[in-house]
């Protein structure tokens, strides 16, 4: 469903008026799931008030992640572990502080171990009264006793048209809604176009250190400077690998794989997320033999197998178009 859509259907799931419920809102990486999942509880929490003032109130609260009564679990999309579910099952009794409702927005709850799962199922088919759960999900593809007890509903990124940007900046930022309206916000309004915004990457170590700065904030947390301008200086680094490195010497190459190596041995979604971004930016100048070789590359990240040679064959290939 596109945006428009989707808040349709929102305003539709309110007026049942279900008492409690749980959801799982589910759509690829293009989409910011909890930003939707946001605007659904806002929905939810102001459903019966009145008073202007106060509604405003509340919808602010909720934006800024800070309302009472709306729990964000798992914001980083790790494992869930049977802690986190036993403390979410002790609060669905506990009373709401400043509504009458209560709403936990679960992230990544396709990262749910089967222990954890097992222990959340019982509670997600039948919420207590005024208890609603928002599953965030990149897949489908989750345990299917927790996709079967949800009300699913699939987001669907928008398009360029749809939001308001031209294709370059769109496939630049892969589509990520998020991503593009924080650069139309801090960018484009001050006319500064994307070619305008200059990173200095011009040396094996600047890729090496906004990969490494873009793994440590996807992964552990670690934030360094602005979040767009890493995004900004990431993606750049990608089209650098591409479209630049294949000219320098092997020393050079080597050198940056090796490095490569020791960045992203230990995080393998990191490495597979990496590697897609590299096929996309380079699909064009790829004939079909080579793009299938490279997504099989790719592919086999998940098996135990030596990620030297998935990086020194993945960029043989590459470099040798």
């Amino acid at each position: 469903m596109k945006s428009d859509e989707i808040i349709k259907r929102f305003e539709n799931e309110i007026k049942t008026g279900k008492v409690s419920a749980s959801y799982l809102f589910y759509g690829d990486k293009r989409v910011d799931l909890l930003n939707y999942a946001l605007i659904f509880s806002k929905m939810v929490l102001t459903q019966n008030v009145e008073n202007e003032e106060q509604k405003l109130k509340i919808e602010r609260q909720i934006d800024n992640l800070v309302h009472p009564d709306v729990e964000i679990i798992n914001k980083n999309n790790g494992n869930i572990k049977i802690d986190e579910v036993r403390e979410i099952i002790y609060e669905t009794i506990e009373s709401s502080f400043s509504s009458l409702k209560k709403i936990f927005i679960i992230c990544g709850i396709e990262n749910i171990r089967k222990e954890s799962a097992n222990a959340l199922l019982k509670t997600i088919e039948e919420p207590p009264k005024d208890v609603y759960f928002i599953l965030l999900s990149r897949t489908l593809n989750i345990i299917p006793t927790i996709k079967s007890r949800a009300i699913k509903f699939h987001l669907e990124s928008s398009s360029s048209f749809e939001l308001k940007i031209d294709k370059k900046t769109y496939d630049f930022f892969d589509g990520n809604e998020n991503d593009i309206k924080l650069f139309k916000k801090n960018y484009l309004e001050k006319n500064i176009t994307l070619e305008n915004v200059s990173f200095k990457i011009k040396t094996v170590e600047d890729i090496l250190k906004n990969i490494s700065e873009m793994q440590n904030y996807l992964f552990y947390n670690l934030e360094n400077g602005n979040y767009l301008d890493l995004v900004i200086k990431y993606n750049k680094s990608i089209e650098f690998l591409v479209t630049k490195v294949k000219f320098w010497d092997m020393e050079n190459i080597y050198f940056m794989l090796n490095e490569l190596e020791i960045e992203v041995k230990k995080n393998k979604q990191f490495l597979i997320n990496f590697l897609a971004k590299i096929i996309i930016n380079a699909k064009v100048m790829l004939n079909s033999e080579n793009l299938k070789k490279l997504i099989e590359i790719k592919n086999s990240v998940r098996n135990n197998v030596n990620v030297r040679s998935i990086l020194f064959n993945f960029f043989n290939i590459l470099y040798d178009v």
